[in-house]
């Protein structure tokens, strides 16, 4: 009888228990489906140039002389017709949409992992070379310097005393293949890590000289735990010139650098002598989700709905193509990971 008696007095708390789990069920499923993805997943692109269909382009933000030519991304001029008639040449390529670097409410920066295979040519038997390439993350949108070309890699001009203020600060890595009287003593060839600065890098590491020539493997790595950021470099066409790295620790508070939304992508330039600086494929991850940074990112998403990629139906929680119902923006989770 005690133990029926109870069982009779627990079932009110039971039933209440069960109504409150329908209730939060409910309010889960009914929540604006976009932002349950986006807490779920990170920030990711990929392009690979070799294989990459029109649609795709609509991605990308080309400055300057950059242009898509066959199975790659020309940074500056592929013709030394061209480059004579203009003589410097500067350009970019970015990802068009804004990038999450940081959440403006709690103050949580992203880490990221960038890799990229390019190639620069270098005149063949010249002994003239000027310039190179950078990766860069700056306020959003990419905006092309005026008067960048040469050792200024086609990012913000700084007089060598001061460093650049308000949009036009930045954090690169160049490949520069000239030394410039701001460089180093000694250098020729060198990779370096550049805060508001490519007069007055915080970190470089020299390279034998015509080593940065031919194709390339990068890999750039940031970890939001320790500050580091890591850039190392492995050269395919000179096995005999082992891998290298640069790093550096950015500054705190590391929100100070940079707007909670940034551009990603690369910039080059040329002086006097010809040389090809060519992107092959690029990827791009990042900790931070879309809706974190602010929801101009759901809203450049909602607004391209052909592009590639995967959605969630919230009846379903079957994966379909975007395309299967561009209209009913509403009923759709979105996971964000543009594919080839």
């Amino acid at each position: 009888m005690l133990m029926a008696s109870g069982a009779r007095s627990s079932t009110p708390q039971l039933l209440l228990l069960l109504y409150a789990g329908c209730v939060l069920l409910s309010m889960s499923r009914n929540a604006p489906q976009h932002l349950v993805a986006a807490a779920n997943s990170p920030f990711s692109f990929s392009f690979d140039f070799s294989t990459i269909s029109i649609s795709r382009l609509q991605d990308l933000r080309l400055e300057g002389d950059a242009a898509l030519h066959g199975k790659l991304v020309d940074l500056t001029y592929n013709s030394i017709t061209q480059r004579i008639a203009n003589n410097n040449c500067m350009g970019r390529m970015a990802y068009a949409h804004p990038v999450p670097f940081y959440d403006s409410i709690t103050g949580e920066v992203s880490s990221f992992t960038t890799r990229f295979k390019f190639a620069i040519g270098l005149n063949v038997g010249g002994s003239n070379k000027e310039g190179g390439m950078a990766f860069f993350l700056s306020s959003y949108p990419s905006r092309l310097p005026p008067s960048s070309s040469g050792g200024n890699l086609g990012l913000p001009v700084d007089d060598g005393r001061s460093q650049v203020h308000g949009t036009d600060q930045f954090i690169a890595v160049e490949f520069d293949v000239f030394s410039n009287t701001w460089d180093p003593s000694g250098t020729q060839d060198h990779i370096g890590v550049d805060i508001n600065s490519v007069r007055q890098s915080v970190n470089t590491t020299s390279l034998p000289t015509f080593s940065l020539n031919g194709s390339m493997t990068a890999s750039i790595t940031y970890d939001n735990s320790t500050k580091m950021l890591v850039a190392s470099l492995q050269f395919d066409d000179h096995p005999s010139v082992g891998p290298i790295e640069v790093s550096t620790i950015l500054p705190d508070p590391v929100t100070s650098l940079l707007p909670p939304e940034v551009a990603v992508g690369f910039s080059a330039a040329t002086g006097t002598s010809f040389q090809l600086h060519q992107i092959l494929s690029w990827s791009f991850n990042s900790t931070l989700s879309t809706h974190a940074g602010s929801d101009a990112q759901d809203t450049q998403i909602k607004r391209r709905r052909m592009t590639t990629g995967s959605v969630f139906t919230s009846k379903s929680g079957r994966k379909r193509p975007y395309a299967c119902d561009p209209t009913n923006v509403l009923t759709y989770e979105y996971y964000f990971h543009l594919q080839q």
